[in-house]
């Protein structure tokens, strides 16, 4: 092959590629054309020889260098024999370049690897932990389940006073507000089609599917969820939970499952008191606001009200209290050593649990959706 810039010669396994000409900045796009026509055939060896080279900058000593690497990275050998001084300085600033970043890349690469490692170590072992946690809780309800007479009754009767009777108060006025801003922002987009009268349908349907189920586990996470992670990170620094199983007791047992059966209880009933709320937001901006009476109200209530949109709503309550009760209670159980890591295992769970509500929520949408209901 013979080119303006270059000509190759095979000969026993090897090919010699003689430079010729400028190698420089303005002839880059000819002599790349030039270099990936080069083909070492059956050739395992390529020697760059500098031949009639005439002058070199960094620009085509790069071009040169990196077809040398393209060809190396094919597992063949590349070496350069021949050139002056001046023409080499190029290549071996490119090559010693090269070799400095691979050096670094080394220096790096146990550094890195040992980060990674200890990262998936962490995981891994925070997964574990979380399993059996949770497989321990698991057990423990399932074991009360089965033997009604090992639980803690009294313990779990006031548990639901806690989450859920002294939470109605909240539950009530939030879910009362958030009627009262369905239906004034429905009323007021529905007004200008002139059908003000299908908000009432609106709030209804999503009052009793989303809103008031939402609302009130989200309140209860924030309330119930919190007070759960930080009694729970209280007792195991202050060795109340060690005191526990010094005296025979199972913490789980006595601790909680109480909470989780109080608040899988609790939410569905409070999902019902905040449906009502709800609903008596919406009704009360309708006499108010829009000029409705209390009467066309409920009679349309009654219309759009069924008994589907209030059992998507009271499915979803028990599957949201576990998973507040389940992620409030492991992470006060994971409280360790300082009122610091307390605060933040509270926070924690707080977040989560809501993540984890409007994760499921999203779930069961699909769900209904896909099936219809």
């Amino acid at each position: 092959m013979s080119s303006a810039y270059l000509e190759t010669a095979a000969a026993h396994g090897a090919l010699t590629v003689s430079l010729k000409n400028d190698w420089v900045f303005g002839n880059v796009g000819p002599l790349r054309r030039a270099l990936s026509g080069v083909d070492p055939g059956d050739s395992r060896r390529i020697t760059f020889q500098c031949g009639g080279l005439e002058d070199i900058d960094i620009a085509g000593a790069w071009v040169l260098f990196k077809r040398s690497q393209e060809l190396r990275a094919r597992g063949l050998e590349t070496d350069f024999q021949g050139f002056k001084a001046a023409h080499f300085k190029y290549l071996q600033n490119i090559t010693e370049v090269r070799d400095a970043a691979e050096l670094a890349a080394e220096a790096r690469s146990p550094a890195a690897n040992r980060r990674s490692v200890r990262a998936i170590e962490s995981l891994g072992k925070a997964a574990t932990t979380a399993f059996e946690d949770v497989g321990a809780i698991s057990r423990a309800v399932i074991d009360g389940v089965k033997r009604p007479s090992a639980l803690m009754w009294r313990e779990t009767i006031r548990q639901i006073d806690l989450t859920g009777v002294r939470a109605i108060p909240i539950v009530v006025l939030v879910s009362f507000l958030m009627g009262l801003v369905l239906a004034y922002q429905g009323a007021t987009q529905l007004e200008r089609f002139g059908a003000t009268i299908f908000m009432v349908d609106l709030v209804t349907i999503s009052i009793l599917r989303e809103m008031g189920v939402l609302m009130a586990a989200i309140m209860v996470a924030g309330r119930s969820g919190s007070s759960f992670a930080a009694s729970l990170g209280v007792m195991k620094l202050n060795e109340e939970i060690d005191a526990l199983r010094v005296i025979g007791l199972n913490p789980n047992q006595v601790l909680i499952v109480p909470r989780v059966i109080a608040l899988v209880v609790a939410l569905p009933v409070l999902t019902i008191v905040a449906n009502l709320a709800g609903l008596a937001g919406g009704l009360v901006l309708a006499t108010v606001a829009i000029d409705m009476s209390a009467i066309q109200f409920i009679e349309r209530v009654k219309t759009a009200a069924e008994l589907e949109s209030l059992l998507v709503g009271l499915i979803k309550a028990p599957v949201f209290a576990l998973l507040i009760a389940a992620v409030s209670t492991l992470r006060g159980m994971q409280v360790q050593y300082s009122a610091e890591q307390l605060g933040k295992l509270t926070t924690v769970a707080v977040v989560q649990s809501i993540f984890l509500i409007i994760v499921a929520d999203g779930i069961f949408t699909v769900i209904f959706v896909r099936y219809g209901i």
